[in-house]
């Protein structure tokens, strides 16, 4: 429903709220299939991807021209035909024979090398530390981003003589000047 919303929208905020919602959405399929630690990773990413969709949105300009009956009718089809083969590609991943060598390398080494149980946890930690601290890294760059975003906006906001009031229209022609 959240993606016939976000397709179906004539506000842009609407369609960051409708992909807000799918990206929590994807968040409980991973909690369902109990990968928390992705779960709690695409939140986080969502959240901070939301915020940073709205505020600059809030600086956009409102829409100058629709498009066309023909070009919207061409973006579902190009829409479609890309959905398409991202699915098979995915499909023909699944049915991809796999290796059994890493598993079994990751199964037998988790305790004996890096002392811990949850294989999980040792190859994030031990195994793939590296990958894991860029991960964070990211994770600490947006955040430090969005945060940066919000104290220049409390700071053009303080600047402004009081009793003037701010709206979309006033600030974003202020912007083209």
């Amino acid at each position: 429903m959240a993606i016939f919303f976000t397709v179906n929208t004539s506000s842009r905020l609407g369609a960051v709220a409708g992909l807000g919602v799918t990206g929590y959405a994807i968040c409980l399929l991973f909690v369902f299939y109990s990968a928390p630690d992705l779960a709690m990773t695409q939140f986080t990413i969502d959240t901070l991807t939301v915020i940073l969709f709205v505020l600059i949105l809030y600086k956009l300009p409102t829409y100058l021209s629709k498009s066309t009956r023909m070009q919207h009718l061409r973006d579902w089809v190009v829409s479609l035909l890309f959905g398409a083969v991202v699915s098979v590609i995915a499909l023909s991943a699944l049915d991809a024979k796999s290796d059994k060598a890493l598993s079994t390398f990751y199964a037998s080494e988790a305790y004996e090398k890096a002392k811990g149980k949850n294989i999980v946890n040792v190859i994030l930690v031990d195994f793939r530390g590296m990958d894991t601290m860029v991960e964070i890294t990211v994770l600490v760059i947006a955040a430090i981003g969005v945060f940066g975003l919000i104290k220049l906006r409390m700071k053009n906001n303080e600047g402004k003589v009081k009793g003037e009031t701010s709206n979309v229209k006033g600030d974003s022609d202020s912007y083209r000047k």
